[in-house]
Parts: C-alpha cells; structure tokens; sequence
C-alpha cells in the first residue's frame, strides 16, 4: 500500500473494465449456483415485511457442505437462473437494495482480487464475454498494469483473498514471472511453450520433494539457461502425436459434463465441433473420424491460427494469471498445470471441429465465443475437476509424456 491508497496490479484490459448489463450477449446469472458470503447472508436472515426481504429470506440456503465464510450460502435458482433476475435483466437485489446487498460473488464477478505484500492482484475470469473479447483479442498480447484507488473506493473492497507468508509469495511471483516470460516468448510455437512449461513446473516439484529448502531462484536460472541453450524446445520433438488418444480422452470429458450443460453458447460450440467431425451420436472412435481431425487441423485449423495464434496465447495467459498457477506449492503446483493442459486440450478439440464445421467462414469472434463459453461451464465445477483429475490418474496420463500428447498435433 501507498499511504491510504490501494495499489492493483491488473492485465491492462481490465483497468477500463465495465459491466455492459443488459446490453451484454450474455448474462452472469445462469449456468451456476450463486454462492453467498456469511455477512450477506447474516443480512438476508434479518426480518421484513418486503416481498424482496421475504424473497430473499426463502431464496437463500446455508451450503453444509462448505462453511467457510466465503462460501457460507447459496441462492436456490430458479430452472437454470438466479430467482432475482428481472425479465429485462437486471438483477432486482442491486435495484431496490443497492450494490451493497450484492453477496460478494457477483459484486466482485469476473474479478478476482488477492492481497499482497504491497499491492492487491487483481485477474478476471474469461466466462465473461466482454473479459474475453478484451483479453484474446490483443494482437500483442497480455501486459500488467498498475493503478492505484483513493482512499474511499480501496476501503469498500470487497473478497480480497488474505495475504500469504512473503516466503510464498517472493518464490510464488518468480515462478509466475518465468511462466509468463515463456508463454509470450513467440519464437517457439505456443505447444512448445505449454510443453516446456510443463518440464519446468516438473523441476520445481523434483527440487520441493527433496530435502531441504527450495531454491526457487536458482531453478529458474538453470531452467532458463536450458530454454538458452535450445535444450528444452528438443526435448518437445519426442512427444508423439497421436490423434486417437486426443480425441477419445476429450470425448469422455465431454460426455460427462455435457447432460449438465445449460449455458447454450457451448451447447452451439460443441454441437458445431461434432458434427464438423462427424462424431455426434454415442457412435466409437474410428480411425475415420481420426483422419477428418488431422485433415480439419491441416486445412482449417492451422491456417487459420497462423493469423490468430496470439488469442491461445492470450487464453493461456489470462488462464494462469486468473489461477495464480505458480503459488501453490506441491503437488497442487503441478495439479494447475494439468489442468490447464485439459483445457487447452479441450478448446483445441472444440476449435479444430468448429473449422471443419465453418471452413473458410471460421471467424474470431466464435473462438472468444466457444472460449467464454466453455469457461463458463467449466471454472466452477469443482465436480467436473475432480472426474478429470481422476481419469487422468486411473489413465495413467498425469506425467509429462502423456500430456504432451493432449499438448502436441
């Protein structure tokens, strides 16, 4: 902090950020449960002789799955939406109460915000179209900025996550620093750049599973002085690629989350993608169906990509920095990363389907579409992380040479 004033760091894109409401393609109160702080949901418990104080009353749910403060409630929706959404699309707490009756969740959605020692790290989520737009269409990329907040608007804050040792956060900020230096480092392909992430983020595990304090600095120098050497980029061409194995392990990852789906913009996204593979239907992989992705890859996908690789750079950026991959520790370190893997594996999937599907018409706006769309399904299912993590594992596919599959065409 600087005197009274609170100092952000943000990705550019978000230092104008406003919320376009109604006016937006889309709507932040559907696709998921709306999870209420304690005090929000403390104020909502108080008695009232409105129909909103009694709606709210009613609406509102203790979570005993999860007690937290952060996580204490939960708005019971309405079919797919939240309850308070007016027909025109406004939310009717925020109305008739103010924005100080919001809960913390969508007071503070698509941000994210983390204190540091000094600062406050603020990220947001690309389920929301208008972040999304703004973060993968920048052509040169994702940068960092700094603003700071007068007294009063630092003061009214809302879901800072609390500060971790500054141990954790100096190692935590190295890590992140040397990702982020290596997913813009546009000499290499972006699969190099995700596969050599992923043998550094290997290192990091190695050096904390042995005895002994953790040399952060020093890793990151001898990995850097390996990336130098060209070292790490060979290492990139021994990964296979096998379309197959793509395809089935992101089907099964597709089938199980899809019955549950009600965000439609996916729906549509995933719909094109299957049916430009001819693989809609409960029918097997075929070999078949193996050469129309390799042939959709070549003609569609590649070229397109070409012009418009910065947006899975972007994608990948915005991704760790909204993930703080780089702050935990262990086997949680390496268990962001593959998960990241899964959802560039899956958007790529998606994406080389939907160019077979649209061809020469294959446009931007539906990548930032199937993008924000599938972040939305996809971020706050804790469920669906755990049926995949879990397959992974049983597959045996958690180790770098299995990923690079996911990673490589």
């Amino acid at each position: 902090m600087q005197g009274n004033q609170a100092v952000l760091k943000m990705p550019a894109y978000l230092a104008d950020f406003r919320c376009l409401g109604p006016k937006c393609e889309d709507h932040c109160c559907y696709g998921w449960d709306v999870i209420v702080d304690k005090r929000s949901y403390q104020r909502y418990r108080k008695p009232s002789s409105t129909d909103l104080g009694q709606r709210l009353r009613a609406g509102v749910r203790r979570n005993r799955k999860d007690s937290s403060v952060a996580r204490y409630a939960r708005i019971v929706r309405s079919g797919d939406a939240c309850p308070f959404l007016t027909a025109d699309r406004y939310c009717r707490i925020h109305a008739e109460l103010g924005e100080n009756w919001l809960p913390d969740t969508c007071a503070v959605f698509p941000r994210h915000l983390r204190a540091r020692h000094g600062w406050i790290d603020l990220s947001a989520s690309l389920a929301c179209p208008e972040i999304a737009r703004r973060a993968l269409g920048n052509p040169h990329g994702i940068t960092v900025v700094e603003a700071c907040l007068d007294p009063e608007a630092a003061e009214n804050l809302r879901a800072v996550e609390p500060k971790m040792p500054i141990e954790e956060e100096t190692a935590g900020l190295s890590l992140r620093a040397c990702a982020l230096s290596l997913l813009r480092d546009r000499r290499h392909a972006l699969w190099r750049r995700l596969m050599a992430l992923g043998y550094f983020l290997e290192m990091v595990g190695r050096a904390e599973a042995a005895p002994g304090t953790t040399n952060v600095p020093a890793i990151v120098d001898a990995f850097t002085r390996r990336l130098d050497s060209g070292d790490w980029m060979a290492r990139t061409e021994e990964a296979p690629a096998l379309t197959g194995m793509q395809l089935q392990l992101t089907r099964r990852l597709h089938d199980e989350m899809i019955p549950s789906v009600c965000v439609e913009a996916f729906k549509r996204c995933a719909g094109e993608c299957l049916a430009g593979l001819y693989y809609s239907g409960p029918q097997p992989f075929t070999e078949t169906i193996g050469r129309r992705y390799d042939s959709a890859f070549e003609q569609f996908y590649r070229p397109f990509f070409r012009q418009y690789g910065f947006m899975l750079e972007n994608f990948l950026v915005s991704y760790l920095l909204h993930h703080d991959i780089g702050f935990h520790r262990g086997q949680r370190l390496y268990t962001d990363y593959v998960m990241m893997v899964l959802n560039f594996a899956m958007l790529k999937t998606y994406l080389v389907g939907m160019a077979a599907w649209h061809r020469e018409n294959f446009h931007p706006d539906m990548v930032t579409r199937l993008i924000y769309s599938f972040t939305k399904v996809i971020e706050p299912d804790t469920r669906f992380r755990e049926y995949s993590l879990g397959l992974l594992a049983q597959s045996g596919c958690t180790d770098m040479m299995h990923l690079a599959v996911l990673i490589k065409n």
